[in-house]
């Protein structure tokens, strides 16, 4: 087979299996919807891309290629197992970040783009978008970078002191401080920035209506969601990153403690890395070797920093 032929082969193969997969992920997320209109419409969306993989299978048979029996994609049983246990609102972020790069991946294509398959994709994510619980996953996708935060920045500050060669102690107190200074400037910008839009809104509100004092009830309002919340949320989330690199220093022996953090906060992004892949359209791999490499690469700036600030002030 030619090159230019194994080319094709893979390509009109990828497009079967992709939509073969949306058609899978849609059935199962119409079978676990309770809301009867949302079941319809994810019932219409698993028929569209029944209709899509039938295009890429005729184009694969006029082509003179076998198909191969199909079994869907680790990524979406995972979507699948998540929405069965979590609510299909869940993973509809992900969905659509699916749906918006094969619209991408469709433009290039002369044959998808003929067949009107881009605008169509470019459709089934704007119905998604209608959905009034897609904000749990929007919820998730804070969550994991909140996380993130916490991780990263206790991760890079830690390994920052650890460079310059002082005690353990003091890598461990550095640490400690990172997080609770992190953790409560967090909480208080979004304490602030839900404050100021609730104030915005009833401002606005009282200027629309000529009311004669706030209505704290109102939707423009409440929408703003409740400051103490949300700080005490920001909070957690990043303090949840940023214990993950003081762990080691807590329960491994004095040797082991940074070397215990290093690892740790490595399987962390990659964990974390895995989880933005249901939100990034990307490949659960890709996603979590690179937020592994940046990360890593932020600390080892950091602990350069250190060891050079050591090295200037004599410390060694």
């Amino acid at each position: 087979m030619s090159a230019h032929r194994a080319r094709e082969q893979d390509r009109l193969l990828g497009n079967w299996r992709a939509e073969r997969d949306n058609a899978a992920l849609y059935a199962a997320l119409a079978r676990l919807e309770r809301d009867p209109r949302h079941r319809a419409t994810y019932q219409e969306l698993a028929e569209a891309e029944g209709r899509h993989a039938a295009f890429w299978d005729g184009r694969l048979r006029a082509a003179g290629y076998a198909l191969p029996a199909f079994r869907p994609s680790g990524r979406v049983r995972i979507l699948i197992l998540l929405a069965r246990y979590l609510g299909v609102g869940f993973v509809v972020p992900s969905v659509i970040a699916r749906e918006m790069r094969e619209r991408d991946d469709y433009v290039a294509q002369a044959d998808a783009l003929g067949a009107g398959l881009p605008a169509e994709e470019h459709g089934h994510a704007a119905a998604l978008r209608v959905r009034e619980h897609a904000g749990l996953g929007n919820n998730l996708r804070a969550a994991v970078l909140g996380a993130n935060d916490g991780l990263a920045s206790n991760f890079c500050l830690m390994m920052g002191v650890a460079g310059a060669r002082v005690p353990v102690s003091i890598v461990l107190l550095t640490g400690i401080a990172g997080l609770l200074s992190g953790a409560c400037s967090m909480a208080l910008g979004e304490w602030l920035s839900v404050t100021n839009a609730r104030e915005l809104a009833l401002s606005q509100l009282d200027r629309a209506l000529g009311a004669p004092g706030p209505d704290a009830a109102h939707a423009s309002v409440a929408s703003a969601g409740d400051a103490v919340s949300a700080a005490g949320i920001s909070f957690l989330l990043f303090a949840l990153g940023a214990v993950v690199p003081l762990l080691p220093f807590l329960l491994l022996p004095a040797g082991l403690r940074i070397a215990g953090s290093i690892a740790l906060s490595a399987a962390a992004l990659f964990l974390l890395g895995l989880a933005t892949s249901l939100f990034n359209a990307r490949s659960a791999w890709y996603s979590g070797l690179r937020q592994t490499l940046f990360g890593a690469a932020a600390a080892l700036v950091t602990y350069a920093a250190g060891r050079t600030f050591a090295a200037l002030a004599g410390g060694g």
